[in-house]
């Protein structure tokens, strides 16, 4: 990668973590992302996407929960293969086409232990006009790596680990 667009959201870049990232990344050209949603919407989706096809990488990175990473995998997934939201959306939403072709590289970095979303092919939001949340589910979204270091969570303040436990047993459950 020699463009790299970093995803992240306005909280996490006021964080060392932030700057550690930054740093790994220095000598590449870095475009970043900040404006994230904390539960992602169709209309944040469409925010991330118009920047992602603006800054033109050719790499992504995300550093984040899974909001940060869904928001990325969308990015990269339409500016890769442009077309209207829902065309790649799970039915019934969406008409639930096949991606149709590889995506840049995304490097995954999770800040949190719960979503899965470092290792998944699904990017989640809400649809605002449908009430709805859904989804978009292909292989191809899974992040090329996912680079886990555990003294990201060591500073998670207590709620926020109890909300991705919580996270983790409804995921499992989902499953189920």
């Amino acid at each position: 990668m020699r463009r790299v667009a970093l995803f992240t959201d306005a909280r996490l870049r006021t964080l060392p973590w932030f700057d550690h990232v930054m740093r790994s990344l220095a000598g590449l050209d870095v475009a970043v992302f900040d404006a994230v949603s904390i539960e992602p919407t169709d209309a944040s989706f469409e925010q991330a996407i118009r920047f992602a096809r603006d800054a033109r990488p050719d790499g992504y990175v995300s550093l984040g929960g899974g909001s940060v990473m869904d928001t990325a995998k969308a990015a990269n997934l339409y500016a890769t293969h442009p077309a209207p939201l829902r065309t790649y959306v799970n039915a019934p939403a969406g008409d639930a086409q096949p991606v149709p072709g590889p995506l840049a590289p995304h490097i995954a970095c999770p800040t949190t232990s719960g979503t899965g979303s470092e290792v998944t092919g699904i990017a989640v939001f809400d649809w605002l006009a449908l009430h709805a949340k859904t989804g978009i589910s292909s292989p191809r979204l899974r992040p090329t790596e996912a680079l886990v270091d555990p003294q990201v969570t060591q500073t998670l303040p207590a709620t926020v680990v109890a909300a991705s436990g919580m996270d983790v047993l409804c995921h499992a459950h989902e499953s189920y």
